[in-house]
């Protein structure tokens, strides 16, 4: 029975099961602490890059200057791209752009440096009816401290993306002509004209029952 009451060496094992805890947990807020600052600043410093490229996509007149980080506004109406021609040729190489931009402004950041910066994806989408910019970045974090040995990965990638649709009052324009013109070849291909008229017809008689 004094054996069974002897309370000697508890702290011991208590210790001994809470330790590897508490290890755990010290390792998830030293993660966190790394995690989301670097989260958030390179969401911004992809924003950024994708803000400032779908800007000069755009029919703002503005421009942005890599070198010097700050908006431009171009006077000269011949460096201005051709929405019209930028249907088929693209928009150019953005690539290299949108890179130094990202790394700049993440650079900028208070968030940990440690590891290694990719820009993933840094494109212009032609979607036809608009443009979508796309800039993705990642940064490779190693692990402060070695816990492989209960399962921890030996680093931590944080990927993020923005995309911005390109804001431009000329293309809209276009587009909806293009969209307009395929709409009468269907309708003339097809000999639609008694299908059109119909749809018109029952849209006149709704209206008049409903008292618009």
């Amino acid at each position: 029975m004094g054996l069974i009451r002897n309370t000697n060496g508890d702290a011991v094992v208590e210790a001994t099961v809470l330790f590897p805890v508490m290890i755990m947990i010290f390792a998830a807020l030293v993660l966190l602490s790394i995690y989301l600052p670097a989260q958030a600043a390179l969401q911004r410093a992809t924003q950024h890059a994708a803000t400032a490229l779908a800007t000069e996509c755009s029919d703002t007149w503005l421009f942005f200057d890599a070198g010097n980080m700050t908006y431009y506004r171009e006077s000269d109406r011949s460096r201005l791209k051709n929405v019209y021609a930028d249907m088929f040729t693209g928009s150019g190489d953005v690539t290299s752009k949108g890179e130094i931009i990202v790394i700049d402004n993440e650079s900028r950041s208070i968030s940990s440096k440690a590891g290694s910066l990719t820009i993933d994806e840094c494109t212009v989408i032609n979607r036809i009816l608009y443009k979508e910019v796309v800039v993705t970045a990642t940064r490779e974090f190693p692990m402060p401290v070695n816990l492989s040995f209960i399962g921890f990965p030996e680093s931590i990638s944080i990927t993020a993306t923005s995309v911005i649709v390109v804001q431009n009052g000329d293309e809209f324009i276009r587009n909806m002509d293009i969209a307009d013109d395929f709409l009468m070849f269907i309708i003339e291909k097809y000999n639609l004209f008694n299908l059109t008229e119909t749809i018109s017809s029952f849209g006149s008689r709704v209206s008049s029952l409903l008292g618009w």
